[in-house]
């Protein structure tokens, strides 16, 4: 199924689960049903074959000599499919905590729990990462043997105030609650578990379940997505009966922007000591429990609030995005003020310092050899800028290529302003680089001139790959001195551009066997080596290469490389396209298909592309 084949289905059943929600869940539960049925008689029909054989060595060993050519069949059917039914999940990793060590979070756990009410967990997880999720672990793959894992992230929780991190935890538990909601919360983890089953099939699944998930997986995935995205606007409202509809909406945009505000005052500066420690000594962690939640000096948290809400909810994507979730709950998006004490410091109390110590430690013990690299090349960069002022001020000068590098690494070591001067005297000598220019107005925008403005908009006219990045800086630049009106024609330009780049992304995301396609049109010179490439690789038998007409950005070509594999050569489609992409170079920008059957209108279309085939054995 295609992308646009996908989105079309999902609102056709969008529509469907509107007009009759009951019976569409009926309906998702039934088909999540047949799937557990097949995997079921599979495996019945698996024993039952061995059972079979038993019988037969024990009953008629004569009839079984006779069989000896064709006995491994079953056998092998036996094999493959308790392989594929037998598939474990690695549990959710994080640092297990004890009602002991935070009795007051395991109150407000419990307290969440019984309201919704959810699933009781059966561990709760303290990790670094700027998250919260409950996870339901399938410790016996599809035969179940269910496990709760509710999973807190310290980073969060010490940029939330108590009542904004209760909005996250009841968001959560929301998944799962009564009623409808847990009908749906039902259907959300099956979703979970089959996307799992799927890949873990795709890959080691034999014939048998190829086929059926590669009719049944986009199927229940389409009609399950509805009902995601769905259980997302529904936890959130059951967060709102809970705790309020204010603390949600601050939940949201503070996980949204309360990294970056975290990223700017911990570790920006963390790894800005790197040229000056050779071993890190920091407590990153334990900075965040101090200052992570107090937005002390957070200037730009407006225009990174409104960078935020540029963002759309992506078709592939269950979770709605941030503009959408603020509409559903009939709130606006506003910076929430800075929290006098963190949802860290009251639910975890003294046992957050500990844990942030444990994390430091860590963090410290992880990072050491990338801190140590760093520092090196910090060193060696301040000897080779040493060695450019020398060349510099004497009588030879710099050419091209080292005047660039003289003023990037005068940034790089010391500071913007003092590579100032350097871009623009490279951007005097050199009026065609368009990469000055921009340096130029990236650092007077920084320093809050609006000369800048001039600058990265003749950038943008020239080259549209620095479009939506100046869009932005002008208007962040715009937005911290209160500029309202004139930094939305920013965004307006950011988001004609960015809808172009989603048309063109979503062109080159498929190859459909309706497409026009277009010979390779190689130099001679290119397509030797091609061919030559081609010919080491000893199973490969013939190989094609098109460009799919497209019409947004023609003049980048949207590539596909066909290759089918010489008959009899056994290699699965995950090996040659890896050997492919290793052996013709190829980037990742270049779409590869390997012969299968479910290929074959795509590549009886595409060879008969004029000018296509590169290689033949």
């Amino acid at each position: 199924m295609t992308e646009q084949d996908f989105n079309e289905r999902v609102q056709r059943l969008a529509e469907r689960a509107r007009r009759h929600p009951g019976r569409f869940r009926l309906q998702v539960l039934a088909l999540a049903a047949a799937g557990y049925l097949y995997v079921l008689l599979m495996v019945v029909l698996a024993l039952l074959t061995s059972l079979v054989l038993v019988l037969i060595c024990f009953v008629q060993p004569v009839l079984l000599v006779k069989l000896l050519k064709i006995i491994w069949l079953p056998i092998w059917f036996s094999w493959s499919v308790l392989k594929a039914v037998w598939v474990r999940f690695d549990p959710p990793q994080g640092r297990v905590l004890k009602p002991a060590e935070a009795p007051a979070l395991f109150a407000e756990i419990e307290r969440i729990r019984a309201a919704i009410p959810g699933p009781k967990p059966h561990q709760v997880l303290l990790t670094d990462s700027y998250n919260a999720a409950v996870v339901e672990h399938a410790r016996l793959g599809v035969l179940g043997g269910w496990r709760n894992y509710l999973i807190l992230g310290l980073p969060m929780m010490s940029a939330m105030s108590p009542d904004q991190f209760r909005a996250v935890l009841a968001h959560e538990f929301g998944h799962f609650g009564a009623g409808d909601s847990r009908i749906t919360g039902r259907i959300y983890r099956m979703r979970v578990l089959w996307a799992r089953l799927q890949s873990q099939f795709d890959q080691r699944g034999g014939f048998f379940f190829k086929r059926f998930f590669g009719w049944f997986g986009p199927l229940f995935n389409a009609y399950s997505f509805v009902l995601a995205r769905a259980q997302e606007y529904a936890a959130d409202a059951a967060s709102a009966k809970l705790v309020g509809t204010a603390p949600v909406a601050e939940a949201l945009v503070i996980a949204q922007i309360g990294h970056d505000y975290q990223q700017r005052q911990v570790w920006q500066p963390l790894w800005q000591r790197v040229p000056h420690e050779p071993e890190p000594s920091i407590q990153p962690f334990t900075q965040l429990l101090d200052g992570g939640h107090r937005y002390a000096d957070w200037h730009d948290a407006e225009a990174r609030l409104q960078r935020a809400l540029l963002n759309r909810t992506h078709a592939a994507d269950t979770h709605p995005a941030l503009v959408d979730r603020l509409a559903a709950l009939k709130v606006g998006a506003m910076v929430p003020a800075g929290a006098a004490q963190s949802a860290a410091d009251a639910f975890l109390g003294p046992t957050a310092r500990v844990l942030a110590a444990e994390f430091d430690a860590q963090w410290r013990s992880n990072v050491g050899d990338s801190w140590r690299a760093l520092h090196e090349q910090r060193r060696q960069e301040q000897q080779e800028l040493s060695a450019l002022d020398d060349k510099a001020n004497g009588d030879g000068g710099l050419d091209r290529a080292e005047s660039w590098r003289h003023a990037t690494l005068t940034e790089i070591i010391h500071d913007a302003a003092t590579a100032l001067p350097l871009f623009r005297a490279f951007a005097d000598t050199y009026p065609d680089a368009a990469e000055a220019r921009y340096a130029i107005g990236q650092i007077l925008l920084g320093q809050g001139d609006d000369s800048g403005i001039a600058l990265i908009e003749a950038v943008m006219q020239q080259d549209p790959n620095a479009i939506k990045p100046g869009a932005l800086l002008i208007h962040e630049h715009l937005m911290e001195r209160g500029r309202v009106a004139e930094a939305e024609s920013y965004i307006d330009i950011w988001r004609a551009r960015d809808d172009l780049e989603r048309r063109a992304d979503a062109e080159r995301a498929e190859f459909r066997p309706k497409d026009r396609y277009l010979g390779h049109g190689l130099a001679p010179d290119q397509f030797q080596r091609l061919a030559q490439a081609c010919s080491s690789l000893k199973w490969l038998g013939r190989v094609w290469l098109v460009r799919k007409q497209v019409e947004v950005f023609p003049e980048q070509p949207a590539w596909l490389l066909l290759a089918k594999p010489r008959r009899f050569k056994r290699i699965t489609p995950a090996q040659a396209e890896a050997e492919l992409r290793l052996a013709l170079e190829l980037a990742d920008t270049l779409t590869v298909a390997i012969y299968r059957s479910e290929l074959k209108a795509l590549f009886r279309r595409a060879t008969k592309t004029a000018d296509s085939e590169v290689y033949r054995a």
